[in-house]
């Protein structure tokens, strides 16, 4: 009897709630909208991110700055990877950050510097694998299939070798014994990294014999240069140390700076650099190239060695940055790019000599570095001759009651050391002139090329006038003749001051007498 009323409770309970369900309105579930794609890139913001990083499992992302032009050039090869990925059906998705408009999400993820790229695997939000500087669309490819795939082609036979060795400038093939474990992972780390260049791998007995190798060892093939270049492997070779010989052996001894070398010079990871700028179509060009070749091979791996084109107008800007004007070639610079402090070299002529001493000079923290100035000497105006630096230069030299003559000198030369006892004479000639200055500056360790015309030792005039002109002297460099040309300047200087004056005399009698006509 119990069991019967329980069965009957239990049913009209089971028709009441069918009887509910059956009256409400049925749920909808919100689809997921779909991310936006322009030219195959997913739009990403704050709002889809996840579901981005649910959806795919390899998501590559670029961070985006629409006001740089760096970035601007990235996302073109970005969406050229991006098509090339498509088109070969991979599932590797790439997706782009507008960092100006996605600040919260760009701070969340860490990402300060742009452009940047940003690879996420498997969803990991807090993990992502930060991208080298990858400039091409192929180069992005390759680093994307070598770090969700095989890293390097697996090489089976001599002739596949040879093929291999033949399909670019540079190609870079380890030799090893084991293709599994030990040394050769970090072969294949460092090949994850270096997307721009072929990367082949073998273990047969017979390549090993074609090429005389007998243990462990990365080998960088160049068709530039007869012999490969082997570096042999142990455990103790880490992927850095390894990344680090690829890159410096890839670059010739002497690297021309132009549009197609520039990146790889600035990013490279030797970063002393030495330059040698002149004019390619010199007559003295391959001797002084020869020189420059010649002390490159001793200082590989410290100092990268850079000629730059005097004669190529698109250099104009490096020409700039580095102060080097036609009159001043040949010249040679080390610039340090982790400081940016530029060095130059003590001596006129451009030899393998010099040039070693200026790389070991300079390796041995001795080098002088070329500032804007130098610190003002503390007794720099009490002798005949004033000891003038950038800080003080334009102060001194454009001087209304002043008449000011300078020597630029560079403290190496033999011409410069020769003159700089007769430019004393000439300071103590004029040492109780009233309006006459004689002064001289180390022009390779302070910045005056807005006013130096000439290569040193060169010699300036500044008249004692309310314009800054400037006056070159060209004449004989002796005492006589520079004590002429002072006296001269200084009458001329005379007279040009006077005709200043009596200018503004009459300029002031014209206002005055304006002013009285307008009261009357």
């Amino acid at each position: 009897m119990k069991t019967l009323l329980f069965l009957s409770v239990l049913a009209a309970v089971s028709l009441a709630a069918l009887a509910e369900n059956q009256t409400q309105t049925p749920k909808t579930t919100k689809k997921k909208e779909k991310i936006k794609e322009e030219k195959g890139v997913l739009e990403l913001k704050k709002s889809n991110f996840e579901q981005a990083l649910r959806q795919h499992k390899h998501l590559l992302v670029n961070f985006h700055a629409p006001l740089s032009g760096e970035s601007q050039s990235l996302s073109l090869e970005f969406a050229s990877a991006a098509a090339q990925l498509r088109n070969e059906s991979s599932k590797i998705r790439l997706g782009t950050i507008d960092v100006s408009k996605e600040k919260e999400l760009t701070k969340e993820l860490g990402v300060t510097d742009f452009p940047a790229l940003r690879f996420f695997i498997s969803g990991d939000r807090e993990n992502p694998v930060t991208c080298p500087a990858l400039r091409s669309a192929s180069a992005i490819v390759t680093w994307l299939k070598r770090r969700t795939g095989p890293s390097a082609v697996l090489i089976k036979d001599v002739d596949h070798a040879k093929a291999f060795v033949e399909e670019a400038e540079v190609v870079i093939v380890g030799f090893f014994k084991d293709l599994e474990k030990g040394e050769v992972q970090v072969f294949y780390e460092a090949a994850q990294d270096i997307p721009d260049l072929p990367f082949g791998v073998t273990k047969n007995k017979n390549v090993f014999s074609k090429y005389d190798i007998t243990k462990n060892a990365v080998v960088l093939f160049k068709k530039s240069e007869e012999k490969p270049v082997a570096y042999e492997m142990s455990g103790e070779v880490s992927r850095d140390s390894l990344v680090r010989f690829i890159r410096t052996f890839e670059m010739d001894l002497v690297t021309e700076y132009n549009r197609e070398t520039s990146g790889k010079i600035f990013t490279a990871l030797v970063t002393s650099h030495i330059l040698l700028f002149t004019n390619k179509t010199a007559d003295d060009f391959r001797e002084l190239h020869g020189e420059f070749q010649s002390a490159a091979v001793e200082f590989r791996g410290k100092v990268l060695f850079v000629f730059v084109d005097t004669d190529e107008t698109r250099n104009g800007r490096i020409f700039e940055v580095f102060h080097v004007r036609e009159v001043d070639t040949p010249a040679v610079r080390i610039i340090n790019l982790t400081d940016n402090v530029q060095y130059q070299m003590q001596a006129d002529e451009v030899t393998a000599h010099n040039l070693r001493t200026f790389c070991w000079t300079y390796l041995d923290g001795k080098a002088k570095p070329k500032l804007d100035s130098e610190p003002i000497p503390e007794n720099w105006d009490k002798g005949p001759v004033k000891e003038l630096v950038g800080m003080n230069f334009e102060r001194v030299v454009f001087n209304e009651d002043r008449n000011v003559f300078v020597m630029f000198y560079a403290p190496w030369s033999a011409a410069c050391k020769e003159l700089l006892s007769v430019w004393e004479q000439l300071g103590k000639v004029f040492e109780d002139h009233a309006s006459v200055v004689i002064g001289k500056i180390d022009s390779t360790a302070n910045d005056v090329h807005t006013v130096l015309l000439e290569r040193h030792p060169a010699f300036t005039f500044f008249p004692a006038t309310s314009f800054q002109r400037i006056v070159t002297y060209t004449g004989e460099r002796t005492l006589e003749a520079f004590v002429q040309f002072v006296e001269n300047q200084v009458e001329l200087a005379k007279e040009e001051k006077a005709k200043e004056d009596e200018e503004k005399r009459k300029q002031a009698i014209e206002e005055s007498e304006g002013k009285e006509k307008e009261e009357l």
